[in-house]
């Protein structure tokens, strides 16, 4: 059993809680139950590491430093107990220090951490997905109870592995009541690895006696007779060194930007030095008039400079009015991109990348509860879920649990690799993760609680999906004014639903979900061509919308074809009819007879039929 480590410039000490034998690479320290790297040993590389199976030490945190710089290093899990005694201000710096480095250091793989009072900014930034913050101490107790309660449950099953070490760090108010309740949950824990860090008050220590203090003021030094006789300083995150590390996570989940102006000259990534270049880059096409060519002989740049920044549209101008209206003047032919609509829904895919968190210098208490939602209607995101680290597979276990609700752990194992079933460790790193990132509801109930019969979200956890169903059948309802709900919905759609990614688990909901889709783009294409007034190029926007999610869609065309017809739009027909042969084609697939008939009537002299509205 480990207590705790000093790691220094020169080596690593090793401090047992009782003497042993050291192992290799160690040999025997100064003293007893002391273990000293040896300088020689060889050390893992990056090719060996991997094949540690876990994080042997996960409760191992940096407490602080002595004066000569050594690093103080205790086992959380060991010490058990530890009030932070000081202001406020004080425990929360300390605190924050001891969340931030549990949730990212190498050693703590496997660990769920609890924190109470220490904003939850931080836990939804950081790449390892470990940290869950709650709103108070009552709801660590529940979710201590539920943990308690699931262990006894699977006492009897000889495949069930150890549940993960459970670290609470509270840096919030702890009244009597709470303090007893965690206390009697943790004594009731007996050998489960638990550890918990509270602030020192009369309620904390009357219910931890036998807890350890530590002062939490800076420039206070502090001694741990049980890992070293020197005094350490300990490591604390400031509000101002807070607010700094958050904006920089911030910024690193932000999507790069593209290049503009003379940027774009800048080759691409797949073009390497010396390799051949298919073709010349697309802004150096330029065609220079004859006084520009005879005032720089050979180099095309000044006429280059002059077409980028005269053809580069401001992005501030991009969503105006103006640009809108200019858009729609140049989609003559009603190609496939005409009439596209700005799309609101990509609002969905920020909240997984650190978009629309809280600026630097925001103070936490002033944070609105806001329940999780799962984008699916395009590239998976899921609200607090990075794309960094596990986040990719922790939004598809949540995508699925959400669109499979009450399925068990092994057909979760074997949905999420169908190939190599995931192990049932690896599901609980992956859903006390999701727990952390979505954390818990105002009343503090988790948005994933422990299953009773099978596993299913928080009924707050909603999705895109949900919301374009609860539209689109909304307006479907109500053919007079449903036609705005309609519209709402296909603005959901950020892309396919699921693009990028392919899950097996997911195809049979994909079509759904695009068949409702086409119905929607279909359903309103038709109420825009209906009436006295039809608005032919919201028909058009729909049909092309719904072309973007299923390009085989006959109806869809059949709807292009019809309005481009009405439109008195020859190209457009021809354009139309030449898109879904070329899909014809690539697909292998026969036109259905009505295609084949409506093609034959817009390709003839006929006149388009009148339109008229419902009787």
């Amino acid at each position: 059993m480990l207590r705790g480590a000093r790691v220094s410039d020169r080596t690593v000490e090793l401090v047992l809680d009782e003497p042993a034998e050291p192992l290799a690479p160690f040999a025997a320290g100064a003293g007893p139950g002391r273990w000293v790297l040896d300088s020689k040993a060889k050390l893992l590389d990056t090719e060996t590491a991997p094949d540690v199976p876990d994080a042997p030490y996960p409760g191992l945190v940096t407490l602080g430093a002595t004066e000569n710089g050594d690093l103080l290093l205790a086992d959380l899990l060991h010490t058990g107990t530890l009030l932070l005694e000081g202001t406020a201000d004080d425990v929360l710096a300390v605190g924050r220090a001891m969340a931030l480095e549990a949730g990212t250091c190498g050693w703590t793989d496997h660990t769920k951490i609890m924190t109470v009072g220490l904003g939850t900014r931080l836990a939804t930034l950081l790449p390892r997905g470990r940290v869950r913050p709650m709103p108070h101490v009552s709801a660590v107790v529940a979710d201590l109870g539920a943990l308690l309660l699931e262990v006894h449950q699977q006492a009897d099953d000889a495949g069930t592995p150890e549940p993960l070490p459970w670290i609470l760090i509270c840096a919030g108010d702890v009244d009597t009541e709470q303090a007893w309740q965690l206390a009697d949950a943790v004594s009731a824990a007996r050998n489960l690895p638990i550890a918990i860090v509270l602030p020192a008050n009369d309620a904390t220590r009357n219910a931890f006696p036998t807890a350890e203090p530590i002062a939490a003021a800076p420039g206070t030094p502090v001694t741990l007779p049980q890992l070293s006789d020197d005094a350490v300083q300990l490591q604390r995150l400031t509000d101002e060194q807070y607010h700094q590390y958050v904006h920089a996570l911030q910024v690193a989940e932000k999507p790069a930007e593209p290049a503009t102006g003379t940027w774009q000259l800048a080759e691409p990534h797949d073009q390497t030095a010396a390799a051949p270049r298919p073709q010349p880059h697309p802004l150096l096409r330029v065609h220079t008039s004859g006084t520009e060519a005879d005032s720089d002989p050979g180099s095309p740049y000044p006429a280059l400079l002059a077409s980028v920044s005269a053809t580069a549209v401001p992005p501030a101008a991009q969503n105006t009015p103006a640009a809108e209206t200019s858009a729609k003047a140049e989609a003559g032919d009603a190609g496939p991109e005409a009439g596209k609509a700005v799309d609101p829904g990509a609002r969905l895919s920020a909240a997984g990348s650190g978009a629309g968190q809280d600026k630097p210098d925001a103070e936490d208490n002033n944070e609105v509860w806001q329940a999780p939602e799962i984008a699916v209607l395009g590239p998976l995101a899921v609200s607090g879920v990075t794309t960094s680290g596990h986040g990719p597979k922790v939004a598809a276990l949540a995508a699925l649990i959400h669109l499979r609700p009450g399925r068990s752990a092994e057909f979760l194992c074997t949905a999420m690799d169908p190939v190599n079933p995931w192990s049932t460790r690896t599901l609980q790193s992956r859903l006390s993760e999701i727990r952390s990132r979505l954390g818990a509801a105002p009343d503090g109930s988790p948005y994933l609680p422990r299953p009773t019969h099978g596993y299913r979200f928080h009924p707050d956890v909603t999705s895109d999906w949900q919301r374009f169903q609860h539209l689109a059948t909304r307006g479907l309802a109500d053919p007079d004014a449903g036609t705005a709900d309609l519209e709402n919905a296909l603005y959901l759609l950020r892309g396919k639903p699921f693009e990028g990614r392919d899950f097996a688990w997911a195809d049979a909901v994909q079509q759904e979900m695009i068949s409702r889709i086409v119905d929607t783009a279909h359903t309103l294409a038709v109420r825009h061509t209906e009436g006295d007034h039809p608005d032919l190029d919201a028909a058009r926007r729909a049909a092309l919308r719904g072309l973007e999610i299923d390009e085989t869609s006959e109806v869809l065309y059949r709807d292009w074809m019809n309005i481009e017809w009405g439109a008195g739009n020859t190209a457009g027909v021809r354009k139309a009819i030449a898109r879904l042969h070329q899909v014809a084609r690539t697909y292998d697939i026969s036109l259905e007879p009505v295609t084949e008939q409506l093609i034959d009537l817009v390709l003839s002299d006929r006149p388009a039929p009148a339109r008229t509205g419902r009787s």
